[in-house]
């Protein structure tokens, strides 16, 4: 189910009403029964529902046992076996075919023929973020955190609606005392939460949709002659900024729903495309995710505790891994190792660029100094993200990418024809003046590093009631309801 569909705005609307109409004892159960219904509105994800009620049961279960086993060997086998269950499933519906069709890519670049027969599985919804929820959560319970008892609040917490599409990757220590409390209506927290739900919809409809239909007619036909390199690189450049509004306005979505419930759901985003270096930004983008593969993966490969080298092995591993989840194509693999780099160059010469800042006389200003790191922070990002634009609209095929950056500084003699491409595309001059306006609005709003929902009840209702009112009517023109998917709904 499409969180920007009139089918979801009911089906919210009817779990709301449930959730404050049902005894404390039942809300649990009723929010469980809401999850799944959610998970089984698409027909076809009644086939993977085994695989959700497999995990939910299996990583259940190795908790209790975890409890309740002394001996180390026999904890480390059922740590392994809840691992291998939750990945090996998860590897069978996204990486099945990747090695094949990797292999083939590969042979075609060093101009050679590999034919492998292709052989798809469709991939069960949220796969990716409720296998890392419950493989979390057992992590956890060998580490010494006590599990649960309850195997509802359990389930909910796996399965948990707002989080299933897109996550956040929710942490059981987080959420299953929050599912055990007593939540009485709020008019004040359940009207922020829609607030902030709106604000999702708003940064989904009018500027991720709004700027992704330009990208994706670019990216997706990208040996189109009038696509010189001012074109990819304005396609570039926006498609990040089209990424941020649509994952993070997923995320908004989400935490508004919870909101409304009485349930506190992590902050995943904060304003990580004003960060002033690549270290910055990557503490602040999909922090769930960062996080959990801080916690699960890099640390116990050693993190930074033995040595420089180790400390970049290990990074670049994480950020291969993370292009991975991402995707099983080359050009997230390739994501993944340039974004490694790049953090791991950062923070070796880290030392040294705050020694030569002092030589640079543009850095005695602080604000020209924040604007150009910045700016040099994003045009890093954005070269990383051409891999994933490709990823997302292409197929994710290597060589589409390749194109791009072979392709960027070619037709620059041809800038006077750029305009017109673009009205093409879908830049005329109201679209132009909805997307100013709207970044203006976002970035204006969320400078303030605090939940927008919190940010908004401190807005004079003069103007408070003013904003409601332009967002709505934005969303009404400029939005397209249930024709639209989150791009990271794929993952």
């Amino acid at each position: 189910m499409n969180f920007i569909s009139l089918a979801f705005i009911l089906f919210l609307l009817g779990a709301c009403l449930a959730y404050f109409v049902l005894p404390k004892a039942a809300r649990t159960g009723g929010l469980l029964i809401c999850s799944y219904l959610f998970y089984l509105y698409d027909p076809s994800n009644a086939t993977f529902l085994p695989v959700l009620l497999s995990a939910t049961l299996i990583t259940f279960g190795t908790g209790l046992l975890l409890e309740r086993l002394q001996k180390p060997l026999w904890r480390r086998l059922c740590l392994a076996f809840s691992a291998v269950s939750c990945m090996g499933v998860l590897a069978f519906y996204k990486y099945f075919s990747f090695l094949g069709e990797s292999l083939s890519e590969l042979v075609s670049l060093f101009g050679g023929n590999l034919h492998v027969p292709a052989f798809s599985l469709a991939v069960p919804l949220g796969i990716s973020y409720f296998t890392f929820a419950a493989l979390g959560y057992v992590i956890d319970v060998y580490r010494g955190a006590p599990a649960e008892h309850n195997l509802f609040d359990y389930a909910l917490f796996v399965s948990f609606f707002p989080c299933m599409m897109t996550g956040p990757i929710c942490r059981a220590g987080r959420m299953l005392p929050q599912f055990r409390a007593e939540h009485a209506f709020d008019y004040n927290r359940v009207t922020g939460g829609m607030f902030r739900i709106l604000w999702g919809f708003f940064k989904k409809l009018v500027l991720a949709d709004t700027i992704g239909g330009m990208v994706s007619t670019v990216y997706s036909n990208l040996h189109y002659a009038d696509y010189t390199g001012p074109v990819l690189l304005i396609a570039s450049l926006l498609f990040s900024y089209q990424l941020y509004c649509d994952f993070s306005a997923c995320t908004d979505i989400a935490i508004g729903i919870g909101a409304i419930f009485g349930i506190d759901v992590m902050e995943n985003f904060r304003r990580p495309l004003a960060s002033t270096s690549f270290i910055e930004l990557w503490r602040r983008w999909h922090i769930s995710l960062t996080s959990w593969f801080r916690d699960y993966l890099y640390i116990p490969l050693g993190g930074n505790r033995k040595g420089k080298l180790r400390q970049y092995l290990n990074q670049i591993i994480v950020f291969l891994v993370s292009g991975l989840w991402h995707g099983a194509s080359l050009a997230y693999l390739v994501w993944g190792l340039l974004n490694g780099l790049y953090l791991c160059v950062g923070k070796a010469t880290q030392t040294l660029r705050r020694r030569a800042e002092v030589y640079n006389p543009l850095y005695r200003f602080a604000p020209i100094r924040k604007c150009i790191q910045i700016c040099i922070t994003y045009l890093l990002f954005t070269s990383c993200i051409v891999f994933f634009a490709v990823g997302a609209y292409s197929g994710g095929v290597l060589t589409e990418a390749l194109y791009v950056y072979s392709h960027l500084f070619t037709g620059w003699d041809l800038l006077a024809a750029v305009p017109s491409t673009l009205v093409t595309l879908g830049f005329d001059r109201n679209a132009t003046l909805v997307l100013l306006f709207g970044f203006i609005l976002v970035e204006g709003l969320e400078c303030f590093q605090m939940p927008i929902q919190s940010l908004i009840r401190k807005i004079p209702l003069p103007l408070r009631w003013p904003l409601y009112y332009a967002l709505v009517l934005l969303i009404v023109f400029f939005g397209a309801f249930g024709q639209s998917s989150f791009i990271y709904q794929q993952y």
